[in-house]
């Protein structure tokens, strides 16, 4: 299973939305029927109890992170020594219990605190400050800081960490001890960007490829540093600056130049020989869907998939427009459609084909770190207030009702059967899913 980050494109900014494709005759008719079937196959399922809540603190601006049975409260900023406030609580043990609090530790940052992983029994917390991204270290029983260092925090397969520049864009590469912030191995000097080849069952990274300063690409060894394989540039050097990506069992190599991608080139990626390339591609990036790489087209153009092989299109599904989650050959897609607010137009696409399989209708999407999900959507529940919190099912191609949460606004995050939402009274909520 794959997890893509929402809203990455590549070049200055968001590709600009296009316009719907013409409706076919006969298509509004359908689209009634399906809301009224989607309609009456999730209010039909098995009812299930709402769980007890416990109620956390928080206010306007803060985040939240559910992560290995803690919940993390990232605070706004207080005052104007730019310190940021960090509360952590243990996730109860069955509905009913409350929410123990463990700890809470102030930061201090000029900038904004953006997200926590976990690692060796320490906390990774993500600063964004305006001289550049730093991660914060603290002990994941107690809160005490263990060390700060500059960059994004990458896990690597088989234990340690990877800070790489100012959010995965420029600087040194760094290979650090999770627990002590030692270094264990270093890529000195001004390097390019980098991308990671990922294990799929953690999403810890195996290989890292990086362009180096000269402009040649180095695929290392994630775990030692080593150098695996490397590429010099085309004579004549590459056309345009140079962005990698690792899709599968390839490296893309793309050429661009103020934002438009002038050519795509394949390199596999044990010894990174050469496998295809595209003139002017119409797609700005890739990911790997299972048997095809999936390719989100400029300008609203819909979504495709292409052949690794060859690079060939092998399907064009105009109506969607990015890819969420892989799982095996089924893909959680997201629609050009907007229609206002967070809601985002969630469907299901079969890999190989590019075929819709289920049109799941509009849900915000709970924000998850889990790699194997489950993935949840919310929406208002019109009837009794509250919110509908639904599993997005991929293998049944159907968003599965788990519950009615009363009281739950929105600006959720859940992690197994934890969620946490905001409360209309402005506080955070945590509830227990049923099974």
């Amino acid at each position: 299973m794959t997890l893509i980050d929402l809203g990455e494109v590549r070049g200055d900014g968001e590709p600009a939305s296009a316009s719907r494709p013409p409706r076919a005759v006969g298509r509004p008719l359908r689209v009634a029927l399906a809301g009224v079937l989607a309609l009456f196959v999730l209010a039909s399922s098995t009812p299930v109890a709402r769980p007890a809540s416990a109620v956390l603190g928080g206010q306007l601006g803060s985040q939240v992170v559910v992560l290995g049975g803690r919940v993390y409260v990232l605070a706004p900023e207080v005052g104007s020594g730019g310190s940021r406030e960090v509360t952590a609580h243990a996730t109860p043990a069955r509905a009913g219990d409350g929410v123990r609090p463990l700890w809470h530790t102030a930061v201090t940052s000029t900038g904004r605190l953006a997200g926590v992983q976990e690692q060796d029994g320490v906390a990774l917390l993500i600063d964004y400050q305006p001289i550049g991204l730093q991660t914060v270290a603290v002990d994941v029983a107690t809160g005490e800081r263990r060390w700060q260092q500059a960059g994004y925090p990458t896990p690597v397969a088989g234990g340690g960490l990877l800070l790489l520049g100012d959010d995965n864009e420029r600087g040194e590469l760094r290979s650090v001890d999770p627990t002590s912030g030692r270094v264990r191995w270093s890529v000195p000097g001004h390097l390019g960007q980098a991308a990671f080849h990922y294990r799929d069952e953690d999403w810890a990274a195996e290989q890292v490829a990086l362009v180096t300063a000269a402009g040649g690409v180095e695929l290392r060894d994630a775990a030692s540093g080593a150098v695996r394989a490397s590429l010099a540039p085309p004579p004549g050097g590459w056309q345009g600056g140079l962005q990698v990506e690792v899709s599968g069992d390839l490296l893309l190599a793309f050429e661009q130049d103020e934002g438009e991608v002038w050519r795509v080139t394949a390199y596999g990626l044990a010894a990174l020989d050469r496998r295809w390339a595209v003139e002017r591609p119409r797609f700005g990036y890739t990911v790997g869907c299972g048997a095809v790489l999936c390719t989100s087209a400029y300008s609203g153009g819909g979504l495709s998939g292409l052949d690794p092989a060859t690079g060939a299109v092998r399907w064009t599904n105009p109506r969607w427009q990015s890819v969420f989650v892989v799982r095996g050959d089924r893909l959680l897609a997201i629609a050009d459609e907007q229609a206002g607010g967070t809601a985002s137009h969630l469907g299901v696409l079969d890999a190989a084909t590019g075929r819709e399989v289920a049109d799941l209708g509009r849900w915000d999407l709970a924000f998850s770190r889990s790699p194997d999900g489950p993935h949840y959507g919310t929406r208002p529940d019109r009837a009794g207030g509250g919110l509908v919190v639904a599993e997005l099912d991929l293998a049944g191609a159907a968003a599965r009702l788990r519950d009615v949460l009363p009281g739950a606004a929105g600006d959720c995050a859940a992690d197994g059967r934890d969620i946490v939402c905001r409360r209309q009274s402005g506080t955070f909520g945590w509830w227990r899913l049923p099974a």
